[in-house]
């Protein structure tokens, strides 16, 4: 009688050398793994950073265009002296701007003085609502930039000034007697600035004969005519590159 043999065919599983580097090779593609997306992190942090950063310039930049825009040649009664329109000293540079809302009709002037100056790195608004005041207003302060350095104005007319008005005697000028410069803007004003190690300069035209409004009821003076276009500021990087901004926008 014939028996049949069933030979069984030996198995194999891996070697221990083979577990070896597997092991390695997965742990080598994890480590990359991990810094590929440790870096694509990094790199949205440091966009959202950017961009978060850029968001406050443009802020800070539209406000400054639109105070230089709306000023207007009207000098500000402080206590017994009067300031000029606009008066530009030690960089730090004052004017009077209308476009104020009164949506309430609770009789707010559509005028504001407003100065701005740098402190401690800061760009600050300054603003107060009475244009003619006794001096103890305190004004309303807005940070608009920090870590700014390298801050310097320039009032622009025939040529370039780092005070305004020009060859102004502050003690001649008293609540009974304006200065022929109180009511004088300059073409334009120029600021030079730093920030977060970034420069930049800003170029802002003044409009000149923009329409005033009545201080008594708010309505426009219809007697000034704006000169069209006259409101035009360029911002410029570090690379000297001209970017207009519109206004209207």
């Amino acid at each position: 009688m014939n028996t049949l043999k069933i030979t069984h065919g030996q198995s194999k599983g891996f070697t221990l050398i083979e577990l070896v580097v597997a092991m390695a090779i997965f742990a080598v593609l994890t480590l990359s793994g991990w810094h590929v997306f440790n870096n694509l992190i990094k790199v949205r942090e440091r966009t959202t950073i950017k961009a978060e950063q850029i968001a406050v310039i443009q802020e800070a930049y539209e406000q400054l265009l639109r105070d230089l825009a709306q000023a207007i040649p009207r000098p500000a009664t402080i206590g017994n002296t009067v300031e000029t329109a606009f008066l530009l000293q030690n960089n730090v540079f004052h004017l009077t701007k209308t476009g104020v809302i009164d949506p309430l009709q609770q009789g707010v002037s559509p005028l504001e003085r407003v100065y701005y100056s740098v402190e401690q790195e800061q760009l600050i608004r300054h603003a107060v609502a009475q244009v003619d005041q006794d001096g103890n207003l305190v004004p309303t302060k807005t940070v608009l930039l920090n870590h700014v350095t390298d801050w310097t104005v320039s009032a622009l007319d025939s040529g370039t000034n780092i005070s305004w008005p020009i060859n102004n005697n502050p003690q001649a000028t008293t609540a009974r007697q304006t200065a022929a410069g109180d009511t004088t803007l300059p073409k334009a004003v120029q600021l030079n600035l730093t920030v977060n190690g970034q420069s930049l300069r800003w170029l802002f035209a003044l409009v000149n004969n923009l329409p005033q409004p009545n201080t008594a009821n708010g309505s426009i003076n219809q007697n000034s005519t704006p000169v069209v276009g006259g409101a035009v500021a360029a911002a410029t990087n570090t690379n000297n590159q001209t970017q207009p901004v519109d206004q209207n926008r």
